[in-house]
């Protein structure tokens, strides 16, 4: 008798941390693709995909359920969105629990947002087909492939033109990424310019035109410029070594001169000991070069103090030191 409660009791028992476990567990992944197939198929016929279907389960959601994944059209991959979901709930209820109530958002609304961002970008590119051949949208970037090459001027209008139209749909574009424009010519099919654009008063603005690192000719100004910067620094400053981190800035007027913008580590800074950390990338130099020859013309220190400022001096000390170069920014 003592034998058969005891197992009775323990079954008890083992149930009920099943139940348990299960509350924290959640539905398998398995499970999870099922009851997803199931939808898309029952409310979109199967016209919509899915993929990178993950697990969600953190401290901020507590909800084992939560699954990330990428939902997108099978015949036009480019209509698609990323979204939370409650796999557990989703042939019940597709409204989205990660949105707060007054935001409430159903799986549908996301859907229907993805359509019209496609349809508005589409509606672009067709507005400035005759001048760029291609146009790509991806999530940080936009490619304008011009497949010829450019007169300055002309890609300072065209461009100007083509955030105005950006600027004109930015609800419908609905994103909260910064853009960079990605510049390609014939010269350069690879990458030419990067124009980023920052969102202020909820419009993107054009920011100074940079160098691709994909630009065919950046390894070779990379080496040139290195070798310049370790000859100029060896005797006077020899304790500081070249980083990895650089901004290179090209002049709108020409296309072709440029300020190469190098961040310098102070070998005399180790931050072994206790102390107070420092930061070692105390130093910026600028080379002068132009891209077209190849030729290097000038290079300063520019400052020995980079780490004591704030992004907003260091970006006005370096724009009002490359300008009167010649280098323009604006």
């Amino acid at each position: 008798m003592k034998i058969t409660i005891m197992s009775i009791i323990c079954l008890i028992i083992l149930v009920l941390i099943v139940a348990g476990c299960s509350n924290y567990i959640g539905i398998s992944k398995k499970k999870a693709s099922l009851n997803l197939e199931t939808y898309l198929q029952r409310e979109y016929n199967g016209r919509l995909v899915f993929s990178d279907l993950k697990r969600f389960f953190n401290a901020a959601t507590m909800d084992p359920n939560m699954f990330s994944v990428l939902i997108y059209d099978k015949d036009i991959p480019e209509i698609e969105f990323y979204t939370h979901i409650n796999v557990k709930e989703i042939l019940e209820n597709d409204t989205l629990p990660m949105y707060p109530i007054s935001d409430l958002m159903t799986f549908d609304d996301l859907y229907q947002d993805a359509i019209k961002q496609y349809e508005t970008r589409q509606a672009v590119i067709a507005d400035f087909k005759n001048e760029i051949p291609e146009i790509f949208f991806s999530t940080e970037t936009i490619e304008l492939n011009f497949k010829r090459n450019l007169k300055p001027n002309e890609l300072e209008d065209v461009t100007t033109r083509f955030v105005v139209s950006l600027n004109e749909n930015f609800k419908e574009l609905n994103t909260s990424f910064q853009f960079s424009l990605v510049i390609k010519t014939l010269t350069y099919p690879e990458g030419f310019i990067i124009i980023p654009l920052e969102i202020e008063d909820g419009k993107w603005q054009r920011k100074p035109y940079l160098l691709s690192e994909s630009n065919s000719d950046f390894d070779v100004l990379k080496t040139m410029v290195h070798k310049n910067i370790q000859a100029k620094l060896e005797t006077p400053y020899p304790y500081y070594k070249i980083t990895e981190h650089s901004k290179i800035y090209m002049d709108k007027s020409s296309l072709s001169k440029g300020a190469w913008l190098q961040y310098l580590e102070d070998k005399r800074i180790t931050n072994e000991g206790k102390g107070k950390w420092k930061n070692p990338q105390t130093g910026l130099y600028v080379v002068y070069f132009d891209l077209d020859s190849k030729f290097i013309y000038r290079g300063e220190l520019l400052t020995e103090e980079n780490d004591k400022m704030s992004y907003v001096k260091e970006l006005r000390q370096i724009i009002e030191t490359i300008e009167k170069e010649g280098i323009r920014t604006k």
